[in-house]
């Protein structure tokens, strides 16, 4: 099969600690369907990027680790999928150097994503924040990626990588594809103390369900969380956001609709709690032998670096010679 017709497709996911179930639905299980649909499926750990917020730059080997735990656990095989390390392919970060030399600051300033980070970050507003999307265009680019998996939020990045690509060829000749966009669909979860934000590990431990919660864990997050007045279980985002909420998370573990629980509320949670724990069982067993396994782990990433090596020098030796570099 030549490159033209294969459907290349590169994500990737800052290794900022332990996952919790909005990253389940919204990030690794529709990866899991990917890997049957893609020629070639590149997973990258995003450490790199990491640096960009402070927070986030923390226990980068052990939450890099844990990423790759949770990608297996979840069902990615590494015999059909490459998972690698962003920091450890250095050409990355150089052809990220080239490609800035074809992007427009004025590009990159209005940037939604750029301004929305700047917003929750104050602190982080750094030269590689704002560059953002020329190193993420470096690291779609490397691979000759046809297709990224994307949220609404992030498909302006895509857009810009797309324009970054058209600028290249246009001043050094043809050479890298334009990626074309998968938007995710979305199952937004929401905080379990406040159901107007999404789920984030930064709201504190109460709002959210961890990959590797315990079910006492489980059961004490779901009893605790909030709910709305009257006692009616029904979906109904404006007026019911928090039942509703609760609502999603139960759909998307049992997939089927909540039954009517004549109870009320405190029963509804009971039952949610059991379909969470159920749900994460696999995924936690799966886990914890993983855990007890670090040097399989450990080659899983050194045979993908490996490989996305490879490619990557590929790249760049095409890249420089379309530019005439010595």
């Amino acid at each position: 099969m030549k490159d033209a017709d294969k459907k290349i497709i590169l994500t990737g996911m800052r290794p900022t600690g332990i996952l919790h179930i909005g990253n389940y639905f919204g990030a690794l299980l529709p990866l899991v369907k990917l890997q049957k649909d893609a020629d070639e499926l590149y997973i990258m750990i995003a450490d790199t990027h990491a640096l960009t917020t402070l927070e986030d730059s923390k226990n980068l080997k052990k939450n890099t680790l844990n990423l790759t735990n949770a990608y297996i656990a979840a069902g990615i095989d590494p015999n059909k999928s490459i998972i690698f390390v962003q920091s450890q392919i250095p050409e990355h970060a150089e052809l990220a150097i080239l490609l800035s030399m074809v992007t427009p600051v004025s590009m990159l300033g209005i940037c939604p994503v750029y301004k929305e980070m700047c917003k929750e970050h104050p602190q982080n507003k750094n030269l590689g924040l704002l560059a953002y999307p020329v190193i993420q265009t470096a690291d779609i680019l490397l691979y000759k990626t046809t297709d990224v998996p994307v949220g609404k939020d992030q498909a302006p990045h895509i857009e810009i990588a797309r324009e970054i690509a058209r600028r290249f060829n246009s001043r050094f000749g043809e050479i890298f594809v334009e990626p074309k966009t998968i938007l995710q669909k979305e199952s937004k979860i929401f905080s379990l103390q406040n159901p107007h934000k999404k789920m984030s590990k930064s709201h504190g431990e109460k709002t959210y369900i961890s990959l590797l919660d315990s079910p006492e864990k489980i059961r004490e997050k779901i009893k605790i969380a909030v709910t709305d007045s009257g006692k009616e279980i029904v979906y109904d985002l404006k007026k019911k956001p928090a039942i509703s909420n609760l609502l999603t998370i139960y759909n998307l573990f049992s997939k089927k609709p909540a039954k009517e629980v004549a109870n009320g509320y405190a029963e509804f949670k009971k039952e949610l709690a059991e379909v969470i724990i159920n749900g994460l069982a696999p995924l936690q067993k799966k886990y914890k032998e993983l855990e007890k396994n670090p040097d399989y782990v450990k080659e899983v990433l050194a045979q993908g670096n490996k490989k996305a090596k490879k490619i990557a020098s590929q790249t760049m030796e095409a890249v420089k010679t379309k530019i005439g570099f010595f």
